[in-house]
Parts: C-alpha cells; sequence; structure tokens
C-alpha cells in the first residue's frame, strides 16, 4: 500500500479509536504528533460522563425531542423560558460546552443564548435586536448576525460575528472581546489578527493544538487563525467561487459556511454554495469527498454518487461518523469512514418540524453538535432539537 493510502487508512481508524491510537500509529510510522493544550474533545469524554443527561443515550429510543423553543407556527421572537415556552430568532449555530450546557448563536436576536440539560434557555451575551459592535461583559455586548460558535476546553466560546466580519471570544464568565478583523469591513488580508481581515465569515473549528479554523464564506476559501494570533489562508483563493480539488490556493469553494477538524488535524467544509462536503488534508490537499459540485439533490450512496442541497452544517461525533444538516432538503445525512453517505433524519424535500419517532421532520437544518456518539442537537428553524438517528 502506498504511503498516503496507508496513512489515510490509519487516520480513518484512528477518528474511530481516539488521539491515544493515533499517537501510537502514527509514530509506528515515524512521525511525530504534537499534542498541545487547551482542547479535549468533549465527544469522546461525554459517553464516560455519568452526569450528563445524555449519557448511555447510544441506546435510548430514537425520535427527534425538543429541547427548547416554541412549536406553533407563530412563535417568534426572542424570549427567556424553559422548553416550550422559550423563543428563538433565526437559531444557527450550536455547540456542546464542557460546562454541559448548549450555547446557541442567534443570528436575528444578534444574541448568543445559553441552554441548560434541562432546556431553561437564558441569553447570555448580546441584547436582542441591539445591532452593534462592541466588546463587554455579557449582555453589554453588540453582536451583527452571529452564525457560527465553537467552545475550548475552558469553556472559552469563539463566535463568528458574520454581519460585523469579526472573530470574537466570549470568556467562560461572558467577557466578549474581538479576537480577530475589524468591524464592517469586509476583505481577505491575511497577518496579525486585528490587521486581518474577513468577509461574512460563518463556520468555525478548533484543534487540538488551540488553532482555529474559519470558513469564510463570502471570500470562498478557509483561513486559519494560530495560537499567536497571527492570520493565514488555508485553501481556496478570495473572491474565486468555484469547485477544484487541489493543494492550498489551487482548490476552490462557493460559500462554504460550516467547518469540523478531527483529531488527526482534517479539516471537513460543508461547501455550501456548491452542495458538497469537502475535506482538507494537513498538508493543504484538498478532496471532494460527498456530493457533485451544482447539483443539489437528495441521493444517498458513496461519494460523488451521493447528492446534497446546500448543506449547512456538520459536526463529528468522536466514532468517525460524520453528520451533516443538509439544509435545503430539511435533512440529517450521516457520512461514515467510507464516505458513504445515508440519510437518518427528516424527508427530503418536506420542510417541516414533525417532533417524534423517526424519519420526523426538520425545517431547513442549520446548526448541529455532537453531544455524545449517535446523539445530537439541531437547531430547525426557531427550535433547539434533539435527534436520536439510531
Amino acid at each position: 500500500m502506498r504511503l498516503p493510502a496507508l496513512f489515510h487508512s490509519l487516520r480513518r481508524w484512528a477518528r474511530r479509536l481516539g488521539p491515544v491510537v493515533l499517537c501510537a500509529t502514527l509514530a509506528a510510522c515515524g512521525g511525530g504528533v504534537a499534542i498541545g493544550f487547551g482542547y479535549t474533545d468533549y465527544h469522546d469524554d461525554y459517553p464516560d460522563r455519568p452526569d450528563r443527561p445524555d449519557h448511555g443515550r447510544p441506546n435510548a429510543e430514537t425520535g427527534i425531542f425538543l429541547i427548547a423553543g416554541g412549536l406553533c407556527p407563530t412563535c417568534g421572537g426572542s424570549l427567556d423560558g424553559s422548553g416550550s415556552s422559550a423563543r428563538f430568532d433565526a437559531p444557527e449555530g450550536v455547540v456542546s460546552a464542557p460546562d454541559g450546557n448548549l450555547y446557541v448563536a442567534e443570528k436575528n436576536s444578534a444574541t448568543i443564548r445559553r441552554v441548560s440539560t434541562q432546556g431553561v434557555a437564558v441569553t447570555f451575551a448580546g441584547s436582542v435586536g441591539a445591532i452593534g459592535s462592541l466588546d463587554g461583559a455579557g449582555t453589554s455586548a453588540r453582536f451583527n448576525s452571529p452564525t457560527r460558535l465553537e467552545a475550548d476546553a475552558d469553556g472559552n466560546l469563539y463566535v463568528t460575528d458574520t454581519g460585523n466580519s469579526l472573530i470574537r471570544r466570549i470568556s467562560a464568565a461572558g467577557a466578549v472581546t474581538t479576537l480577530a478583523g475589524a468591524a464592517g469591513q469586509c476583505g481577505s488580508v491575511d497577518g496579525d489578527a486585528r490587521n486581518a481581515r474577513f468577509c461574512s465569515p460563518q463556520g468555525i473549528a478548533i484543534d487540538r493544538q488551540g488553532n482555529l479554523y474559519v470558513a469564510d464564506t463570502l471570500n470562498h476559501t478557509i483561513r486559519r487563525i494560530d495560537r499567536a494570533n497571527k492570520v493565514t489562508t488555508v485553501a481556496g483563493a478570495a473572491g474565486a467561487c468555484g469547485s477544484s480539488d487541489g493543494r492550498g490556493s489551487a482548490a476552490r469553494f462557493c460559500e462554504p459556511q460550516d467547518i469540523e477538524v478531527d483529531n488527526a488535524g482534517y479539516l471537513y467544509v460543508a461547501d455550501t454554495g456548491n452542495s458538497t462536503i469537502r475535506e482538507i488534508s494537513p498538508a493543504g490537499e484538498v478532496r471532494t469527498i460527498a456530493g457533485a459540485a451544482g447539483q443539489c439533490g437528495s441521493a444517498d450512496g458513496t461519494g460523488a454518487n451521493a447528492r446534497l442541497c446546500r448543506a449547512a452544517g456538520l459536526t463529528l461525533d468522536g466514532t468517525g461518523d460524520m453528520y451533516v444538516a443538509d439544509t435545503g432538503n430539511g435533512t440529517i445525512r450521516r457520512i461514515s469512514t467510507s464516505n458513504a453517505v445515508s440519510t437518518v433524519v427528516g424527508v427530503p424535500g418536506s420542510q417541516n418540524n414533525v417532533l417524534g419517532p423517526l424519519p420526523g421532520g426538520l425545517n431547513a437544518p442549520r446548526g448541529i453538535a455532537a453531544l455524545s456518539a449517535g446523539v445530537l442537537a439541531v437547531t430547525s428553524h426557531n427550535l433547539i432539537l434533539k435527534l436520536v438517528p439510531r
């Protein structure tokens, strides 16, 4: 077996067996691995934490269950409350943090919401309807259409403040600061984070060394913010919407809206404008692993034989499976380690939230996070839902 193929096979097994096995297998190949600090793969840890409400849930009843939000068609707005009494206004990204809570980027209200394991929703940062760009504590801060967020092992949140073209940081105590970009300045400059420019970024992920990766949506690029707060472009070319596999700047994306990173440093991109899922190796090699560029559809299958439609969210569950919020189809798709795509929740083409037994229904799902192996949190219209696909 050629070395690249061998490494790729080992990486697939490493995603299933975890970082310890990954280190052992790479060491056997003569390579070194920098483990770094300040990051924990929460999805790997959750199944072993009996204090979490989803402990043991892979064996639980499958279906779609309400966490928080109003079920009626006219239940809009943004209101703190518990379960069905809470209201959300275009929630997008969702992340499960080490404190056991979910955090949600609520686009239309320009806020970040916290949702407890009991479904109690409160406004954590920003003020409902107060659009702007202001650092500060909690509700004194201001955002403009935040869309995605990520959490580190210390409970800090990283937010793509899309309308401001900024990357923001929220401490575990709720203090909001600007990490990269300049408010209202859409651009593509690399360099020191404060001098760098983004253009309506959406997806964000953090690797084991503490580097942030950003799907810089309207630049059609993937960017990295390292621990020294230096911004570089990893793949794609600013302003060039397209779909080409290749290395670094030779690759092309079109409006990528979400990004994830696995234990081995491989990036996975929801290339929304192309209706495909892309993979970027640590060496910067980009390849398409699911879907066909420009072909919006819904077909299960392997690799290029599958079809998706404007997929806008993805997550890894720590077992080697990837789950995709296939927004245009109103479904959740699973991509196995062999890149086999299957539909696990929802009915293709039926944009309607239907709770209860599977297949159920979803309305343009956008945010998705793994709570444990086979248990997901999803934002769908103005609801925060728990999905158990198996």
